[in-house]
């Protein structure tokens, strides 16, 4: 019996496995390659003028808040999770955080009741206040609304702050 040989096609005499690592190898090159050479087809920063936000309460403007808080007709949410031991917030406002939204809410379950007016912050970031108000939206609460700008614009607009240490209403 002739045992019969088999060249590749280029005649070089490289078998059909070594062939397909190599074709393997250069696709995987020239695939991380053109990753490299592409633009990034998102820009990183978003700019709000093309981009809007779809918050889950309106937003009012710190003279606006400022208002419903010297007439006292809204109850102010805090939504920071409380990580320094001490640090400034509205005169009277309560934590609602995302980490203990159930236990905080059901310690405000006696004075918060779903036909109050709430005004919720934080600091400047509109996607935790949004969450916050969602979630209180599902809980029945209906007259939300979400202060712009955060503390900074309340402090801007002149609005009172006050220093909580860790400990004082929140657990």
């Amino acid at each position: 019996m002739a045992r019969r040989t088999t060249k590749s096609s280029g005649g070089r005499g490289r078998s059909p496995l070594a062939e397909a690592a190599w074709l393997t190898v250069a696709s995987i090159v020239l695939t991380a390659g053109s990753w490299v050479l592409r633009p990034d087809p998102l820009p990183l920063r978003a700019e709000p003028a093309v981009y809007r936000l779809e918050l889950a309460a309106p937003l009012v403007d710190a003279p606006t808040a400022l208002a419903f808080y010297e007439t006292g007709t809204h109850l102010f949410i805090d939504t920071r999770p409380v990580g320094d031991p001490e640090f400034r917030t509205i005169p009277g406002a309560v934590f609602i955080r995302q980490d203990s939204f159930d236990d905080d809410l059901f310690e405000l379950f006696d004075f918060m009741f779903p036909e109050d007016p709430l005004v919720v912050f934080g600091d400047g970031n509109l996607t935790g206040p949004s969450n916050i108000a969602g979630r209180l939206k599902d809980r029945g609460y209906r007259d939300i609304v979400i202060l712009q700008g955060g503390l900074d614009a309340w402090s801007d607009a002149g609005g009172e702050l006050t220093t909580r240490t860790r400990g004082e209403g929140d657990s």
